[in-house]
């Protein structure tokens, strides 16, 4: 499985640090650009003797929305997250998170770690999850979901708890924005190790989307 990483070239020492030492930032959960990250729905049954207690609540049964950081088993503080997508092509992905196509995307290859990789799912709502002592759902299964508002993004995610994610001889390739600068053209293609092909890319205005203009020459 290929997956797709991008990046901005603002901040190079992270992106440099991607090629040098072979590894993925994790960030944490607090960082997430989402006002809707890690809510859920979840049902609170009453007991004769709450309703009892609580005249006010009717029924044996109502809806709350809980956070992931309300989840008992798995700190979120410890939980650390890597966003990537499975799509190189769309234009909207190389907008917000490759500095307007001036910076670069990296092309990973994750065979026999997908068990390690979340595959974020896409509902009109939010996720509902029985919540209580005998029950409730692990961190990972609550931040794999998202409203459909960034379904383009189709979105994979790293999960777990170390600041970083090895992916040593793993990076199979490196798309340049349309927009990069020759500077860092220039930079890339001296510093980027051989086995690695970069791509320059090109908009196809008739269908709206990124693709491979042609291999680079370093």
């Amino acid at each position: 499985m290929r997956l797709y990483k991008y990046c901005s070239l603002a901040r190079l020492e992270f992106v440099l640090d991607i090629i040098l030492n072979q590894r993925l930032y994790c960030s944490t959960y607090d960082s997430l650009n989402d006002p809707f990250e890690g809510l859920f729905l979840t049902t609170i049954h009453l007991t004769p003797q709450d309703r009892a207690r609580f005249p006010l609540l009717s029924g044996k049964s109502f809806n709350r929305y809980k956070n992931v950081e309300d989840l008992i088993f798995g700190s979120i503080d410890k939980m650390r997250i890597c966003s990537l997508s499975s799509s190189f092509s769309e234009v909207r992905l190389w907008s917000h998170y490759a500095d307007g196509h001036k910076g670069i995307v990296f092309e990973i290859d994750f065979s026999g770690l997908e068990s390690k990789i979340h595959k974020v799912n896409y509902f009109d709502k939010l996720p509902s999850f029985r919540f209580g002592i005998l029950g409730q759902p692990r961190p990972h299964e609550v931040l794999s979901y998202k409203t459909k508002h960034w379904e383009y993004e189709a979105e994979y995610r790293i999960i777990h708890e170390s600041e970083f994610f090895d992916i040593s001889n793993r990076i199979k390739g490196i798309y340049l924005g349309t927009r990069i600068s020759d500077n860092h053209y220039d930079l890339l293609t001296k510093i980027v190790p051989s086995e690695i092909a970069i791509h320059a890319t090109k908009i196809n205005m008739g269908k709206i989307v990124v693709e491979v203009n042609e291999s680079v020459q370093k």
